[in-house]
């Protein structure tokens, strides 16, 4: 069967090609209502199917839109953990929702970023995964729409997405303090640049009762360091870690082996968690008897692995949809820049900052805990 084109519908509803195509592209200050109606009719029933290219090039846009995630040296995925996949699967679903395409990159320097903007002519860009420094390093162009999951620095003419990290650590700590432990663990990558997880080292502070101010600054500690302080009534350890399951596993044998009065460990990330309560077990150390976990994310690992996870929800698909309807709201606009009407109180950023919500999800890997 031949393509419908807009020849044969301008010819079946009597009027110009120019006006079949201002109401198949939806400009319809010219056409008049009735007008427009029977084109849709008559696109409808002949099964008519805009052509993409020609689309792009009359608005002068591609519909392709950038995911730029960190280039990994190693040669590995660049959708290195279960968040990441989550996030990256709402953007690219929103996308075709909205009749856009995603193309995924990894890139270092601000040269990679230009040259991903330009090669491809990309529409707009969502960038994750960037510690502060690199994103910082990046200097992402200020005229091409972009929205920045998960960072705490200011991106000039960037949007911003992401959780509530200071409370997700506030409530996992409270719920381990409410449980009964007075000896905690805290194990991440704290001795990176990410103010994400620093936010969720003091907002873990807090729900124990410490002053999250006197967190581990950024850079004082090395995977399989242990660092440890005493506060009211609470013991809080500190094991950096890489966001690994292979690395949860190294960190669990450290617990058991180094500190065998903790009774409860949090991981800033899912994967994390599953591997410590994995190396836990390996460690003759039963979960969640003699030790407590409680992971970050509520990624589908923590209902896989054995006992469930207990674990610090946050909608992983709301933040990719909304990062996408961002950025593509921006375009719609013909703004340059995305914007949001409601920004944090502080006015971080020139276009506010939107935060997602998180919620404790209690499952099987917390109790109080036991006498020894």
């Amino acid at each position: 069967m031949a393509r419908v084109t807009l020849k044969d519908i301008a010819r079946e509803a009597g009027v110009s090609v120019m006006t079949v195509s201002n109401v198949v592209n939806g400009n319809l200050g010219r056409v008049s209502p009735a007008t427009a109606r029977e084109v849709e009719r008559i696109v409808a029933a002949r099964g008519y199917v805009p052509n993409g290219p020609a689309q792009s090039l009359a608005a002068r846009r591609t519909r392709l839109v950038g995911l730029l995630l960190p280039d990994r040296a190693d040669g590995g995925s660049l959708l290195g953990s279960p968040h990441d996949v989550a996030v990256a699967g709402a953007v690219e679903a929103r996308l075709r929702e909205r009749d856009h395409h995603l193309m995924l990159r990894g890139v270092t320097r601000h040269r990679d970023v230009l040259d991903s903007v330009r090669r491809w002519s990309l529409d707009g860009i969502v960038v994750m995964g960037f510690t502060d420094d690199e994103l910082a390093a990046l200097d992402l162009p200020q005229d091409v729409p972009a929205v920045v999951v998960d960072t705490y620095v200011d991106a000039p003419g960037a949007a911003t997405v992401r959780a509530d990290d200071f409370e997700g650590g506030r409530l996992a700590g409270a719920h381990l303090r409410a449980l009964g432990h007075r000896e905690v663990v805290l194990c991440g990558p704290v001795g990176t640049t990410s103010q994400v997880v620093r936010e969720r080292l003091a907002g873990f502070r807090a729900g124990l009762g410490l002053d999250p101010a006197e967190g581990t600054p950024p850079g004082a500690a090395a995977p399989g360091t242990v660092r440890g302080e005493a506060g009211d009534a609470v013991v809080l350890y500190v094991v950096a870690a890489n966001t690994t399951y292979d690395d949860g596993l190294d960190a669990a044998a450290q617990v058991a082996a180094e500190l065998p009065g903790a009774t409860a460990v949090f991981a800033t990330a899912d994967v994390l968690a599953a591997g410590i309560s994995r190396g836990l077990a390996q460690a003759g150390v039963r979960v969640p008897d003699a030790v407590s976990v409680v992971g970050f994310d509520d990624a589908e690992i923590a209902r896989y692995v054995d006992p469930p996870l207990t674990t610090v929800a946050q909608d992983t698909a709301l933040k990719g949809r909304t990062a996408a309807d961002l950025l593509l709201d921006a375009l719609d606009d013909g703004a340059s820049r995305p914007r949001r009407s409601e920004p944090e109180p502080s006015g971080e950023g020139p276009n506010g900052v939107t935060r997602i919500d998180v919620a404790l999800v209690e499952r099987r890997s917390t109790a109080s805990p036991t006498p020894r």
